[in-house]
């Protein structure tokens, strides 16, 4: 792995939008073309592992982390600038190239603050996002964009935001990991416990009662004990991850809307809609039609 820790952009003016896309593997037996790297290119995965060496480093990124890879400045390291694969695998991932002027990179991030006087955002070389999901959306909203033929403005702004998304994501990760042992409570685990159960189990049926159930705890008690954590109820919270994880099978897959109701634990279709739009204001179908259009590249 690289010594750089992060990259320190400068985001008082936005970044310049190059180019984006989405990339399918149509077999197992794909592997990264060599390819040059003349920009900064964002790859996030979303299916499979993408081996790929770059600046001789060798990166493997799972399913919701992504590697951010610079160009060297010195003409002089030109041979150095090839990207390309270095194992088989079938695989899907976003791609975002773009440049910037302002830009350092830092080994420290640990007392490094979210705002710096509203113009520095810090993005790791290579991280898991805490919600791709969110990473996701914006970059096929970048995409339904210019194939819509938005401005450049508004695709410079777009990509500037997906930078934000991510340092702000990292960010947040790193406060929780550094955060004082003794701060680490019982109640603070049961929390963190409740999430990864949820995140586990989002396919189901889930209700609050088989989740006090499985930890032991008074159902009322534990609602309110999750709104005073979180300031969201959890049956609410519960529903928003499935919204979410609802848009993404809606805009990155072929789905029939009522696989992706029956997948997300919903007695039934009707019930899944009406759901939908009572929290994102739009149905299934208004949304896939927004968001779904994809960019994509194959083998």
């Amino acid at each position: 792995m690289s010594q750089t820790v992060a990259y320190r952009f400068n985001v008082a003016s936005p970044v310049t939008y190059i180019r984006t896309g989405k990339f399918e593997a149509l077999s197992s037996k794909w592997m990264h073309h060599a390819m040059p790297l003349d920009d900064y290119e964002l790859i996030v995965e979303t299916k499979g592992n993408l081996y790929l060496q770059y600046l001789n480093e060798k990166y493997t990124l799972t399913p919701g982390e992504y590697l951010l890879m610079q160009a060297p400045v010195e003409k002089s390291e030109n041979y150095r600038k090839i990207r390309k694969g270095f194992r088989e695998s079938e695989c899907n991932f976003y791609w975002l190239h773009f440049s910037c002027s302002k830009v350092t990179l830092t080994q420290n991030m640990s007392t490094y603050p979210i705002d710096h006087g509203r113009s520095d955002i810090l993005v790791p070389l290579q991280k898991q996002l805490l919600y791709p999901d969110r990473v996701l959306l914006l970059m096929r909203q970048l995409q339904n964009c210019i194939r819509s033929g938005y401005d450049t403005h508004y695709a410079d702004y777009m990509c500037t935001l997906i930078l934000c998304e991510i340092a702000n994501q990292s960010t947040n990760s790193l406060l929780e990991k550094n955060e004082p042992f003794q701060k680490q409570s019982a109640q603070k685990q049961l929390y963190s416990d409740i999430i990864d159960y949820i995140n586990y189990f989002i396919t189901d049926n889930i209700r609050v009662s088989t989740i006090a159930s499985h930890f032991g705890y008074n159902e009322k008690y534990l609602s309110q004990y999750f709104k005073g954590v979180s300031g969201m109820s959890l049956k609410q919270y519960i529903l928003n991850q499935k919204m979410e994880r609802a848009n993404f099978l809606l805009s990155d897959s072929n789905m029939s809307i009522s696989a992706i109701s029956d997948s997300l634990g919903f007695s039934d279709y009707h019930n899944f809609a009406r759901t939908y739009k009572n929290i994102t204001a739009m149905t299934p179908s208004e949304y896939r039609t927004l968001y779904a259009k994809r960019i994509l590249n194959h083998d």
